[in-house]
């Protein structure tokens, strides 16, 4: 497990260290209400039906998901509808999958939650973690409020997850989000 641990903070927390210092300016929100869960919170300056469209359309999905220096997202499936499944692959500089998440939506409710299970896969590493995760978007007044909950089997899980940096990346992708939904807004205002 130690080897499981050191290969995801090498590729997480060292290679988000190296793209994000004086880059972004974090706005991520990270807390632990329970033993088991991860509850992540931020804000978008545009609708919220904006920010769905972002959090589940595939061609949207691929120009924000942050990727490691030296990586590239191969597959970017999504179906946002109960039943349906996701796929999300990263491969290296040599084309072989580094990481794959994937899992299955067990409610969604457009454009304001949707719940799936998650199982992240490293691919040089045999281990596996599953968790739930739910997504929530609220707007008020032009402006979306993101809470993302991750939710662990287990505080020993959970407490591992905290260790991989994962906010790092996600709000240097969150970011990405901001750019490309600003172009979006002023797009719409345009109209």
């Amino acid at each position: 497990m130690l080897v499981v641990e050191r290969f995801r903070r090498v590729l997480f927390v060292d290679r988000y260290k190296e793209f994000t210092v004086n880059k972004v300016a974090p706005t991520l929100q990270v807390s632990t209400p329970t033993d088991t869960t991860i509850v992540l919170t931020r804000a978008f300056d545009a609708p919220r039906r904006l920010v769905w469209e972002a959090m589940t359309d595939p061609a949207k999905l691929r120009r924000w998901m942050f990727s490691p220096p030296g990586w590239e997202m191969t597959v970017c499936e999504f179906e946002a509808r109960a039943g349906g499944a996701y796929r999300w692959v990263w491969a290296g500089a040599d084309g072989r999958p580094v990481m794959t998440l994937r899992g299955e939506v067990r409610e969604c409710e457009a454009p304001e939650r949707v719940v799936h299970t998650q199982v992240m896969e490293m691919h040089e590493c045999a281990a596996a973690t599953e968790f739930v995760v739910t997504l929530e978007l609220t707007e008020t007044k032009g402006r979306t409020g993101l809470r993302l909950t991750l939710t662990f089997p287990s505080k020993s899980e959970r407490d591992q997850a905290l260790t991989w940096g994962m906010e790092k990346g996600m709000e240097v992708g969150y970011a990405r989000i901001d750019a490309m939904l600003a172009q979006n807004h002023s797009d719409i205002q345009r109209a």
